[in-house]
């Protein structure tokens, strides 16, 4: 087609058919060059609101191949354990780059967690005590509406920042990536209980939740569980009844009555004392079986130890291509910026 419906007008505008012009937030050099040269080929667009502000993700088939082995770098490392917590993003067996864009401490060991949603509470609290005294319907509600959901908008960009940050650097880092297999759903179930028989320590247990979902493992999973394939390490998984926190890394004794409030983990066996995070680092990269089964193509076990098909990054599908090549779906995730008094799109 000369003048497909989904095209880049400049390498500032990108045109969507009869929907119009959407300036581009950043610069479209790298899909306009794709495109022109064959490589790429625009298959849909979908346009979404976050906050105040509308977002094109666009849907390209590119020919690309990924490696099937790691590099020489990474294969020096070779294999991390990774512990993930909330005091702490990442706790790691083997340390990052300090020079690195990832925050971390500790030699390199101790990933930090910014904990976006606590920083933007009170601004949060105080947006929403002005909607909740706004009239319902009127101009000046949809206004404090609207300031609530530009600052969740924020929070979820700044943390989805810091994971990319550190999935990537994992990735790219060492040969293997070992993690736990935590089930978050029941991590942060509510302490609350029933009329009969009521929970203890409900409000403790909120703000736990609160500040696990923050940290948001899963979602940290599921990018390690992608884009270790895309940089040729592998993803492997630890049993989750497998006591990686209480259990000591030097002579494998297990504490009996180790507390989410101990940080140091003491061994009364040997004499081992280090950060409970980096001991249950280092049994979590020892532990781990063999990474075949807990890679993006491959399986894990679920809740019930059902076997169960790990998810593929959002936005991207796959297909079949020539001997060592795949057909991914690259989604280009060109942000484009516009009012947000503009019209939600009709599909």
């Amino acid at each position: 087609m000369k003048k497909p419906g989904i095209r880049l007008a400049t390498h500032r505008r990108l045109r969507i058919g009869s929907f119009g012009e959407m300036r581009l937030h950043d610069s479209g050099n790298r899909l306009f060059r794709q495109v022109a040269r064959g490589e790429a080929v625009a298959q849909s667009v979908t346009v979404s609101r976050g906050g105040h502000r509308w977002y094109a993700s666009v849907l390209c088939k590119v020919t690309t191949g990924l490696p099937d082995r790691p590099t020489r770098q990474q294969a020096e490392r070779g294999k991390v354990g990774v512990d993930l917590g909330v005091k702490v993003l990442a706790g790691l067996s083997k340390p990052l780059p300090t020079d690195g864009p990832v925050k971390v401490r500790g030699g390199g060991l101790l990933v930090d967690n910014p904990r976006p949603l606590r920083a933007a509470m009170q601004g949060l609290a105080k947006a929403q005590r002005v909607l909740s005294r706004k009239q319902k319907g009127s101009k000046g509600r949809e206004k404090a509406r609207q300031r609530v959901g530009r600052l969740h908008h924020q929070v979820a960009i700044r943390r989805n920042a810091v994971l990319h940050q550190v999935t990537k650097a994992l990735a790219t880092h060492f040969s293997i990536v070992s993690v736990e297999n935590l089930h978050v759903a029941g991590m942060t179930r509510s302490a609350r209980g029933t009329v009969d028989t009521p929970g203890r320590r409900v409000r403790q247990k909120a703000g736990l939740n609160r500040a696990t979902l923050d940290s948001a493992p899963g979602e940290l999973r599921r990018q390690l569980a992608y884009k270790t394939s895309w940089y040729g390490s592998q993803l492997a998984v630890l049993d989750r009844w497998w006591p990686s926190s209480k259990t000591c890394s030097n002579c494998g004794w297990q504490h009996p009555s180790l507390t989410l409030a101990d940080r140091t983990f003491h061994c009364t066996n040997c004499g081992l004392t280090m950060d409970r995070d980096l001991n249950a680092a280092l049994n979590i990269e020892r532990h781990t079986e063999s990474p075949n089964v807990a890679a993006d193509r491959g399986e894990t076990e679920n809740a019930r130890r059902a076997p169960v098909r790990l998810p593929g990054p959002r936005g991207r599908g796959a297909g079949c291509g020539e001997a060592g090549k795949r057909w991914p779906i690259w989604a280009g995730a060109t942000s484009a910026e516009q009012s947000a008094d503009t019209p939600t799109p009709t599909p």
